[in-house]
């Protein structure tokens, strides 16, 4: 166990020293604080009409303003979140491009082992930008509502979305290091992930088989999240429960780090 432990730690620090690295992190940072200002925005501009009865008028009809707020915050993670396979992607590819990985599996007895290694140590690292990003959602969130209702943040519906949000981003990040790891390239892994994406934002399995739109990863992922307990906010509709799409993208990162062992274990050490 304390074997593992160092190797993860050492795995960590690597991470976190990778300049590439980094400079994706100041983006995705950047780009969280982006669409934070603009659900704040769009929160007072909900909150200004806003009547006794709690509901603010939206595209010509009353809708609940707590719901609606809440629903934001979901987005708040879930918009930013959309971005993280890049940072998956660079993680995986600083092991091809270095030479690391190769030498790494020479010097260790069991290659799975370093994987699952690697994962934790992703799984970590990008836990850390979840619950950043959480604390920016719900500050920001706070900011727009501590005149109105300043316990709003911590409904068990915030919270949920919150920790849904969080597991999103570091499920499509491994994801996306366990599909880069099997392409060895940063531009495939991107790629394949982009293919993905454009699944969801296209609707295109949802207009013919919605049951296989459900079992795609962002679209797991928008039924999981954005359902806004049941408030109607038009859009293309969901295809599976939140559960169902919490255990399909769960079930994706298990596949794909699985091929990604068994990739590496039957490949030589370049």
């Amino acid at each position: 166990m304390s074997g593992m432990q160092g190797i993860i730690r050492s795995e960590l620090t690597k991470i976190r020293t990778l300049p590439s690295v980094g400079i994706v992190s100041g983006i995705l940072i950047a780009l969280s604080v982006f669409f934070q200002f603009q659900g704040l925005a769009s929160a007072r501009e909900a909150l200004s009409t806003l009547d006794d009865d709690g509901m603010h008028w939206w595209y010509g009809r009353p809708v609940p303003a707590d719901l609606d707020i809440l629903a934001s915050m979901a987005s708040g993670v879930f918009n930013p979140g959309i971005f993280f396979p890049v940072l998956g992607a660079v993680i995986a590819g600083a092991e091809y491009r270095t030479g690391q990985l190769g030498l790494s599996v020479l010097a260790v007895p069991s290659r799975p082992r370093l994987l699952l290694a690697k994962s934790v140590a992703t799984a970590l690292y990008v836990f850390g930008f979840g619950l950043l990003f959480a604390a920016l959602t719900m500050s920001f969130t706070y900011v727009a509502v501590r005149d109105w209702q300043p316990d709003l943040i911590w409904r068990p519906e915030a919270l949920s979305s919150i920790a849904g949000s969080v597991l999103f981003i570091v499920a499509i990040t491994l994801m996306s290091f366990a599909v880069t790891l099997l392409t060895r390239r940063v531009l495939m892994g991107i790629l394949l992930m982009g293919a993905f994406l454009a699944l969801t934002l296209t609707q295109a399995f949802a207009a013919i088989a919605p049951a296989l739109d459900a079992l795609t990863p962002f679209s797991a992922a928008r039924n999981m999240l954005l359902q806004n307990n049941g408030l109607d906010l038009g859009g293309p509709p969901f295809t599976s429960t939140p559960a169902v799409g919490a255990i399909v993208l769960v079930a994706w990162v298990v596949l794909t780090t699985l091929c990604a062992m068994v990739a590496i274990q039957r490949r030589d050490a370049r």
